[in-house]
């Protein structure tokens, strides 16, 4: 029986900019992505059907991504073939990190080798797009610039911190409501402006998730106080990130916090692409 494995990296926002807004409501963004080495652990066996079991990390059965990555890649191939998908979930779901887009672009990518189906990467990022807007970015190279609703990209030319301390708060800002509030809130577009020099982690959506959480606010202090390059909020919430120049600072950080702050904590490097093939 042929099998495959792979790892599904998750992403940080480290910029986020809402330039605009289309009629249907879908709010238009520029943001800088990009992946890190916290990451769900996958293993595709062929078999009868198209299946999905779960360990680790809490994950959602309805509507499940990586599920309906390999259903959607089936049925747009045309081909009669199945698949067994089993799920290590490792990345928190509701934190901004791209878990559940990064299992679906890592299925897609998966599929398309054991089926050998030959699909280029436009193409399944096409496919991917149909699951979710971040989709696409997983299937690229990291880091890249995201605009639209998330489906254009092109590469970011920045150089990137050596490592992130991550943290996951006991609590999530669901997308909708962080969109909610910050219409709400009223601010004007931002210029889609790419930073030069120093990356400045700006992020749109934090007075909106600060007004739905406000305890965000005392952990972004907590977090600024670790000392590190600068503190970001990731997606819409709650996963906030500190920038370090190397993974061994961000270690000691993530230590010092222990018993501290309520919450989880991942020290994360960046990687070149939304997912690896582990053989």
């Amino acid at each position: 029986m042929a099998e495959l494995r792979l790892l599904a990296y998750g992403k940080l926002n480290l910029v986020l900019r809402v330039v605009g807004r289309r009629e249907d409501g879908y709010h238009l963004l520029r943001t800088l992505m990009c992946a890190v080495d916290l990451a769900d652990e996958l293993t595709l066996s062929e078999a009868e059907g198209i299946s999905l079991s779960t360990e680790g990390l809490a994950v959602p059965r309805e509507g499940n991504l990586a599920l309906r990555a390999a259903q959607l890649l089936a049925r747009e191939a045309g081909v009669n073939k199945g698949v067994h998908i089993r799920l290590v979930k490792k990345i928190p779901s509701g934190a901004g990190l791209g878990g559940g887009s990064a299992d679906a672009a890592a299925v897609l990518a998966g599929l398309n080798r054991l089926w050998r189906l030959g699909l280029s990467r436009r193409e399944l990022q096409g496919l991917g797009l149909a699951l979710g807007a971040d989709v696409p970015f997983f299937l690229s190279e990291s880091p890249a610039w995201a605009e639209g609703i998330g489906e254009r990209l092109s590469p970011a030319r920045v150089d990137l911190p050596g490592a992130f301390l991550v943290f996951v708060p006991p609590f999530d800002c669901p997308t909708p409501d962080v969109y909610r509030l910050y219409d709400e809130l009223g601010p004007p577009p931002s210029r889609p402006v790419r930073p030069s020099g120093e990356l400045r982690f700006e992020n749109d959506l934090w007075p909106a998730a600060l007004r739905l959480r406000p305890q965000l606010g005392e952990l972004w202090r907590a977090l600024a106080g670790l000392g590190g390059l600068g503190v970001g909020l990731t997606g819409s919430g709650a996963g906030l990130f500190v920038a370090f120049p190397d993974p061994e600072a961000a270690e000691v950080a993530a230590e010092s916090l222990s018993g501290e702050v309520e919450g989880t904590v991942f020290v994360a490097r960046p990687v070149g692409r939304g997912y690896k093939f582990l053989g």
